[in-house]
Parts: C-alpha cells; structure tokens; sequence
C-alpha cells in the first residue's frame, strides 16, 4: 500500500514505490525535475483537464523521456516494450532492439 509520505511525480510514471525499487538509474538515483517542471507549467498554454486523453498523452510522453534517458536497463521500461522498440535518425532505420544488447 502506498504511503502518504512516498514521493510521486505529477507528470510521470515508473519513478517511485515498490515497482521502481529494482532499477538501475543511469545517475544512481530517478532524476528530479522540480525546475523542468516548473518552467513546464509556466510556459504552457493549455491545461488539460484531469483524466483526458491529452493530459494521459502527455504524461505518457513525458514518461517515455524520463524511461529512456534516466533508466540504465532497456528491462525496466514499462511504458513501452524494449524488445520491439526501434528508432531512427535523419530517416535511416536503425535495426537496434534492446533485448539484443
């Protein structure tokens, strides 16, 4: 059950509590993005209402970012599947899937 002393991060998914007490963060620790956040909500020009697709959209973002830049192992996503997960850059396809690293 959660505490009411747990930190929680109202933009992203998969950073605190039980499920996220096994990663390994690339910096050690989930990053803090107390002053992304804050420039976040004083730059923006719509607020989406609670529970909308386009607030849930934009937290699915965000997470995805935070999965992929701050979590060191491709097996502790879980906003997206790091097996079929492919990218490319400048239109070339890179046949990368992070089960094979």
């Amino acid at each position: 059950m959660e505490s009411s002393t747990e930190k929680v991060d109202k933009y992203r998914s998969f950073m605190y509590g039980e499920g996220e007490k096994n990663t390994t963060w690339v910096f050690g620790a989930p990053p803090n993005f107390d002053i992304v956040d804050k420039f976040f909500e004083q730059g923006r020009t719509k607020i989406w209402p609670a529970g909308s697709l386009e607030e849930k959209v934009q937290n699915l973002v965000k997470t995805m970012e935070m999965e992929l830049f701050h979590k060191a192992d491709p097996q502790d996503y879980k906003s997206l599947d790091a097996s079929k997960y492919t990218f490319s850059v400048n239109g070339i396809a890179f046949l990368l899937h992070f089960s094979a690293l």
